[in-house]
């Protein structure tokens, strides 16, 4: 009789374990279920949008808004930045005479043409390798003036050639 009751005792043991264990696989497939659901859904809400093909003026007048924000973006005031002689570190100090070098070139050229090119292709190159050799040298000197005043150069070159391509319209 002993042995009976240890022998129900240890198979409703085991009964209860398998019981949970498949009310937790239940538990697994259920969430299973309900993610490849989810993502179904998901995916087909996401069809493809046709795509529309845009007149002419309709693209005009997106890159003109789009030019006009990146204006609307850059620096407005203009802000030279050049180390005096004597306050140039002993390291790096021939990067940066000539990275201020390059900018100042373009600065003259501002002042010298009202509606001419500011900085060419080939300066903005010339400046960025410049602002490199000055990051190599001196890995602690403050490049975001030199940034901000190229890029006043650039919102500026953008804003002259949209002022000469608005009368041709």
């Amino acid at each position: 009789m002993k042995r009976f009751l240890f022998s129900v005792v240890l198979l409703s043991g085991l009964g209860a374990g398998q019981a949970a264990q498949a009310q937790g696989s239940n538990m697994i497939h259920l969430i299973s279920l309900g993610t490849r659901l989810g993502v179904r859904a998901l995916a087909k809400d996401k069809q493809p949008v046709p795509v529309q093909p845009i007149d002419q003026a309709t693209a005009d007048k997106n890159a003109a808004a789009n030019t006009a924000a990146t204006i609307a973006a850059q620096p407005k005031e203009l802000v030279l930045h050049r180390t005096p002689a004597d306050q140039l570190p002993k390291k790096g100090a021939d990067q940066i005479t000539a990275l201020e070098a390059q900018l100042e070139q373009c600065h003259a050229a501002m002042l010298a043409t009202p509606g001419g090119i500011i900085c060419t292709p080939e300066q903005r190159t010339a400046i960025q390798s410049a602002a490199v050799s000055v990051a190599r040298a001196r890995s602690n000197w403050d490049l975001q003036p030199y940034q901000q005043e190229l890029a006043y150069y650039q919102a500026e070159d953008a804003r002259r050639q949209q002022a000469a391509a608005a009368p041709a319209n």
